[in-house]
């Protein structure tokens, strides 16, 4: 008997029966399609992000460290709202991994892992698990930013 197996008719299906179905009900994906997706898709969004940076220090007359400050938070507010409303899932499924990796992506599994236990209340559901996700993000950015800044400012 295999590792996997299932009941069919009373019968065990091998895991090769079971690939060939899983291969006629899955569409297979263009690879080179969802690349191109991805990568215009992250240039938009970055595109979105310097557009902003320059309204924030033209229109609000602050530096540029304060104008990405701001450029970062209007990424994350956006797209928790977008993720409240549930409209930021339908986006991904189109923009692929375009949107994963900017703030949008930290925002949207915050915001998704809150809503998951929003019926557990607020300390227990809300509190304690809208870092589930995010908290691995935090940990190793500040880790590699830390190794990385000291690597920069002993070769330099």
């Amino acid at each position: 008997m295999n590792s996997f197996s299932f009941f069919k008719n009373n019968n065990y299906m091998n895991n090769e029966d079971y690939d060939k179905l899983i291969k006629k009900h899955i569409k297979e994906e263009k690879i080179y399609k969802n690349l191109f997706i991805a990568f215009m898709s992250g240039g938009v969004a970055g595109l979105i992000g310097e557009v902003l940076t320059k309204t924030y220090i033209s229109v609000f007359n602050c530096n540029l460290n304060d104008a990405y400050l701001f450029t970062f938070t209007t990424f994350i507010v956006i797209g928790s709202i977008l993720t409240g409303i549930g409209i930021f899932d339908k986006i991904l499924s189109f923009c692929k991994c375009g949107l994963i990796v900017p703030s949008t992506g930290f925002a949207n599994s915050m915001t998704s892992a809150a809503m998951d236990t929003r019926d557990e209340g607020f300390v227990k559901g809300i509190g304690s698990s809208m870092f589930k996700l995010t908290g691995s993000i935090i940990l190793y950015g500040i880790i590699f930013g830390v190794l990385f800044g000291y690597l920069r400012s002993i070769m330099l």
